[in-house]
């Protein structure tokens, strides 16, 4: 993330995915992208890199799939985010430079402002509030 608010694909199937898993239940990846309608091979992939940093189980052959390794409670948003697109940067210029053209940025504060919102979202909504409706 370059420091505008930006979700990918990944952390979208992420989200939604682990959302889908709230519930206690075991899904697959198959199960999940027809949930969400999206492409499977991308989802499990997705899917993986959870697996390896411990937010997921996966239990393969007939009746596995994946499950929340841990209490809805005790994953937040943030955790999700930052297995699958790293910790978000400081970096708020559009181009990505070291040097405005313009001295100081035609965003002023903005950019960081909304940057740091979202990070506050993230870090302080767990699954369990999604589940909850809580979402604020």
């Amino acid at each position: 993330m370059s420091g505008v608010v930006a979700v990918s694909e990944a952390v979208s199937l992420a989200f939604h995915g682990m959302g889908l898993l709230v519930s206690g239940s075991r899904m697959s990846a198959k199960e999940m992208a027809e949930a969400v309608n999206v492409s499977e091979a991308h989802l499990a992939k997705v899917f993986q890199k959870l697996a390896k940093d411990g937010l997921v189980t996966s239990v393969r052959g007939p009746g596995g799939g994946f499950q929340l390794a841990r209490d809805p409670a005790e994953i937040a948003l943030f955790d999700i985010y930052t297995v699958i697109e790293g910790v978000p940067r400081g970096d708020y210029c559009l181009l990505h430079s070291e040097r405005c053209p313009f001295g100081s940025c035609i965003f002023g504060s903005l950019l960081e402002k909304m940057t740091g919102e979202f990070v506050e979202y993230l870090k302080n909504t767990t699954l369990a509030d999604l589940q909850r409706g809580e979402n604020r």
